[in-house]
């Protein structure tokens, strides 16, 4: 067990000691603190209150009462809360970065906390998830990611070797081509689920500058166009399921998960949920991460949830004293054996039962490689920017551009996004 020794501890100790009785119901008085939370397949409630019991156990000075939400009421309750100012939790989760400077600065416990630092975690989620405009406002709490799972028996039955994780995305879209069969119903592999996130980022394409003030040259610039350019080829083998399929397959209830278990889909850009998914239905598998672009930075589409304190709370020395059990190696080893958490620590995720398996190794493996989100939480207005340009994506998807059209359909989406960048901007105070 975690035992803090505060710098005024000893001083409490001998004046109970000299108070008597009167000291000992002092030292009895109990802390109560305000835990919100959701349950989820990575942690359900019994594991959360299982976990709540275990901490009080060894901190009988505290006591967590454990509220669990709705996502949706969640999100409104959050909202509402740190909106008034009052009756917001004292630990939650602060998963809109809108309630960031709601939270405590946590730095100056985690300076003095011998036993909880940024090297505790996994660096990429350490930095989009904890640090925020140089504080540090929360510690991440479990890990997820995209990555391509190949059906070994597909690929077997095609006599196609799998693919290597140093693979690239020509070599994505041939190995969909040579998958692909149509008699059989069989796709060779998905398409992204929109533009700027891995393979864009691989591209080194951005939609615009670092500084948000230019879209020209980013959004229409000749890496966004290789990207473009590369989804056309892959649209293009006709190997993938088109948006018709798509629609088709989510009104059936049937997902990428489901044809990839089925056996109808070579390879599928999935997580490490499906990974459990298609572990449990002893479909036999690989993971690679998403193809790289030779010479360029390698990028993975990976999310963590901030888990914080917020900053009106009474009783920020409890609060944080739970916050970094929970979503320490303690509290996340004990999700981890409890539920479906992967931790965000590496000395927890390596105690994960199926630590040796090849897949778990390979996923690993992802969780080390640079991630989208540094970018993108850097600039909040990307989303904006790619609603105003979201013709490229639907026009490449439905085949209704030529190749060499990539780079005028950009160009003449360029102004549009432009005028969002600058809405976005001014609207965010520049």
């Amino acid at each position: 067990m975690k035992v803090r020794r505060l710098s005024f501890t000893l001083s409490i100790v001998l004046l109970l000691a000299m108070l008597g009785p009167f000291g000992a119901a002092a030292q009895g008085d109990v802390v109560t603190i305000e835990w919100w939370s959701v349950a989820s397949e990575e942690y359900s409630e019994e594991a959360q209150r299982g976990l709540v019991e275990q901490f009080e156990a060894e901190h009988p000075g505290i006591k967590v009462n454990l509220t669990i939400l709705p996502e949706s009421g969640f999100t409104e309750k959050m909202t509402t809360t740190l909106g008034a100012g009052e009756g917001a939790p004292d630990v939650a989760f602060f998963w809109d970065n809108n309630w960031f400077p709601q939270a405590l600065d946590l730095t100056p416990y985690i300076e003095a906390d011998p036993d909880l630092g940024p090297e505790t975690y996994f660096p990429g989620f350490w930095t989009t998830r904890a640090v925020w405009q140089d504080k540090i406002v929360g510690l991440p709490l479990g890990v997820g990611a995209n990555f391509v799972m190949y059906n070994k028996a597909v690929f077997d039955a095609a006599g196609v070797p799998y693919p290597a994780e140093d693979w690239t995305t020509d070599d994505y879209n041939a190995l969909v081509a040579q998958l692909a069969n149509p008699e059989q119903r069989i796709w060779g592999g998905d398409t992204p689920r929109g533009p700027y996130r891995a393979i864009w980022q691989n591209y080194g394409a951005f939609p615009y500058s670092d500084d948000s003030m230019t879209v020209d040259g980013y959004l229409n610039g000749p890496e966004s166009v290789a990207s473009y350019t590369w989804l056309w080829d892959l649209v293009a083998t006709g190997g993938t399921p088109t948006p018709a399929d798509l629609e088709i397959l989510g009104t059936e209830g049937t997902g990428p998960v489901d044809l990839f278990i089925a056996g109808r889909l070579a390879m599928a850009t999935l997580n490490q949920g499906h990974m459990l998914n298609a572990v449990e239905a002893g479909v036999e598998f690989g993971i690679v991460p998403e193809p790289q672009v030779p010479g360029n930075d390698r990028y993975v589409n990976a999310w963590s949830l901030t888990a914080s304190v917020w900053a009106g709370t009474e009783h920020p020395d409890e609060a944080y004293e739970f916050l970094s059990y929970w979503v320490g190696p303690e509290g996340q080893r004990y999700l981890m054996e409890h539920g479906n958490l992967f931790p965000s620590i590496p000395s927890a995720l390596e105690e994960y039962e199926g630590a040796d398996t090849e897949y778990a190794q390979a996923f690993f493996r992802v969780l080390e490689l640079k991630q989208v989100a540094e970018w993108a939480n850097a600039h909040p207005c990307k989303g904006t920017v790619l609603r105003a340009a979201n013709d490229a994506w639907d026009l490449v998807m439905l085949g209704e551009i030529g190749r060499d059209e990539v780079q005028a359909t950009l160009d003449s989406l360029a102004p549009a996004a432009q005028a969002a960048l600058d809405e976005c901007r001014e609207r965010l105070g520049g």
